[in-house]
């Protein structure tokens, strides 16, 4: 496996790890979709701290603002799942 794959197979598996352990923190919590939902945003808000001087670093908060979005929504989805299965 070359440095790329690897480096991209450590990412997927840090996602799902962050996944599975924010799942499980709010599992038993009955406004699971509202608390994610407000860590999202809370997340996505912080980014604005981040140095944003020049086209590099603006483009570098946005793709992290873009996959933080995605990863919690992927967290709000699997919780909306499991409240309608019940």
């Amino acid at each position: 496996m070359d440095d790329v794959a690897d480096l991209q197979a450590q990412i997927v598996a840090l996602r799902l790890a962050v996944e599975g352990v924010w799942l499980s923190v709010l599992a038993g919590n009955p406004n699971a979709v509202f608390q994610a939902e407000r860590l999202r945003d809370a997340n996505v808000a912080s980014l604005d701290q981040l140095d944003t001087t020049t086209p590099q670093t603006r483009a570098a908060r946005d793709a992290v603002a873009l996959h933080t979005q995605s990863l919690w929504g992927s967290i709000i989805w699997q919780l909306e799942q499991r409240d309608t299965r019940g």
